[in-house]
């Protein structure tokens, strides 16, 4: 009986230690995180289960002391499921900038008193670091006034008349097997294709059957990327930006009047930014989960660095077929 007790009691043990182990691996190590729909097509599918390495830009630090996983509060009752309720200060241990083109899974800015780690979630590619003006025009994007290499699977809209779209379909299907996906807009249509297969197409389609890129209001833009700790000037053009960052994500908060930032009753002419801050674009550029919507992603919200697909399913086959086995351990 006492030997029996002594198993059962070893092997309770056991267990708790290789759930407090795999916790903790899961909190500060590493995560696996599935893409959503549409979000970085085709760099990464839909249905991929992505590695991220947590630790890689420093390891995040709780902002609760205990937590219930998954929930907000307390089935049943409007009590939150950690403590204390109202989120601790934000911490990273050994902070390291995220890299021009890592692609980053992170937290979506969407404000709120709950830990960070408790936001939506979302995975876009890195395109500007702190100090960087970052702008796109006519669907060139260019950092520091130099266009940059973009890479031949983002997806991109494009247009042509719907009188037309069952001739280019047809070429289509005889250049890549089937049609791209298409969305009807009336008398016209939009297709959603990476730039590669664009290039192809273009090279094959007669000139009355060319498609026309769409440039979107939110495709026009141009910002500076506050440096990192170091004191920035502020001028009547940034004004209004920076006093969105500090008012969001610094510890302090400034009051815009006109084109001058004030604080405490007094003008700021300058500002020295606490943390980095990025600017980040879904491969899939008519997504919406990046900075074109929500602006700068400040590092108190980066999860970690996407490394590898560990396995991908496609939801709209079953069983067997589901598996895309040559995605399995694929680096990103």
């Amino acid at each position: 009986m006492g030997r029996r007790r002594s198993i059962i009691i070893n092997v309770i043990v056991i267990f708790a230690v290789a759930v407090v182990l795999a916790a903790l691996c899961r909190t500060y190590v590493v995560e696996l995180y599935r893409v959503a729909p549409q979000q970085m097509e085709n760099t990464l599918l839909q249905g991929d289960r992505v590695w991220v390495e947590k630790w890689h830009y420093g390891i995040r630090l709780p902002q609760s002391y205990i937590s219930l996983p998954f929930i907000d509060t307390i089935p049943g009752t409007d009590l939150p499921a950690r403590y204390p309720a109202q989120p601790l200060p934000y911490n990273r241990l050994s902070t390291k900038e995220v890299s021009r083109n890592d692609i980053v899974a992170f937290n979506y800015p969407t404000g709120g008193a709950i830990p960070l780690s408790h936001y939506p979630t979302a995975i876009a590619r890195c395109v500007g670091i702190p100090g960087d003006t970052v702008s796109a025009h006519d669907g060139v994007l260019y950092i520091n006034g130099v266009p940059s290499a973009q890479s031949p699977v983002v997806t991109e809209a494009y247009l042509i008349a719907d009188t037309l779209v069952s001739q280019v379909e047809q070429y289509m299907t005889r250049l890549f097997g089937s049609p791209f996906e298409k969305h009807d807009l009336g008398h016209t249509c939009m297709f959603y294709i990476d730039r590669y297969c664009y290039d192809k197409l273009r090279e094959h389609l007669p000139s009355h059957l060319q498609l026309t890129p769409v440039s979107l209001s939110y495709d026009n833009y141009e910002i500076v990327l506050p440096p990192y700790n170091r004191d920035v000037v502020i001028t009547p053009r940034n004004a209004a930006f920076y006093a969105h960052i500090i008012n969001e994500y610094e510890p302090v908060k400034v009051q815009l009047c006109g084109n001058a930032l004030y604080r405490g009753g007094r003008k700021i002419n300058q500002y020295r930014f606490t943390q980095h801050y990025y600017w980040v674009l879904c491969d899939n550029r008519t997504a919406g989960t990046d900075s074109r919507t929500f602006g700068v992603l400040p590092h108190s919200h980066v999860i970690g660095r996407c490394v590898r697909v560990i396995f991908s399913t496609d939801a709209r086959q079953g069983g067997i077929p589901s598996w895309r086995g040559s995605r399995f351990f694929k680096s990103i």
